[in-house]
């Protein structure tokens, strides 16, 4: 009788282990917002997931300030190959998350806007290339919140698919860790240029 709340204690802990190790390797990030029992408890067992991360090859980046837990692939098995159009937005979102922050003095957890404004900022950043259609944007938008990097609400409101609002998550800093506007160019032009030929990809973590 003695060892039943230790092994039960053992049993909680193997099962939010196991929750946290699935959602790294499914949706690349724990947020705080969205899983504050778990994220407070992986905290607590740091050291023990970081060496359960490491070996299903992963690196855990651990961000407090904003509340988030970032797995990094070391593996390119957990590595997908991002389309052409999925990183010109995923782009796109750094760049207007980066805006409000630094120009607007928005938090990082305040940073939103709708799919129309979204898609005017897309054809303003990249005029010269073929944007997505609104059923591609939205499988887009599907993956990076299926990876962490926006959350999509009011998808279903009377203004349609074009008034649903992204909220940026501070992890685009970390999954595209651009040093500052001037690589951020550098990379637009690269992927501009990319357009022209055929189709050239990109590793980000696989689905």
């Amino acid at each position: 009788m003695n060892g039943e709340p230790d092994n039960m204690a053992s049993e909680a802990d193997q099962d939010l282990l196991r929750e946290a190790i699935q959602r790294l390797l499914a949706h690349a990030a724990i947020l705080r917002q969205d899983h504050r029992d778990l994220y407070d408890w992986c905290r607590v067992q740091q050291a023990r997931l970081d060496e359960l991360a490491a070996l299903v090859g992963l690196n855990l980046l651990w961000e407090h300030d904003h509340r988030l837990i970032l797995a990094v692939p070391q593996s390119a098995k957990l590595l997908r190959r991002f389309r052409q159009d999925e990183s010109l937005a995923a782009l796109a979102l750094w760049y207007d998350f980066d805006r409000a922050v630094k120009d607007d003095g928005k938090s990082p957890d305040e940073v939103a806007f709708t799919v129309r404004e979204f898609n005017e900022s897309l054809g303003t950043k990249f005029k010269d290339l073929k944007l997505p259609s609104e059923s591609r944007l939205r499988e887009i938008l599907q993956l990076f919140e299926r990876k962490s990097l926006v959350r999509v609400a009011d998808t279903a409101g009377t203004g349609g698919f074009a008034e649903a609002i992204i909220r940026v998550l501070p992890t685009i800093r970390f999954v595209i860790p651009f040093p500052s506007l001037d690589e951020w160019k550098r990379q637009r032009e690269r992927y501009v240029q990319a357009a022209a030929e055929p189709e050239e990809v990109s590793n980000e973590p696989e689905d």
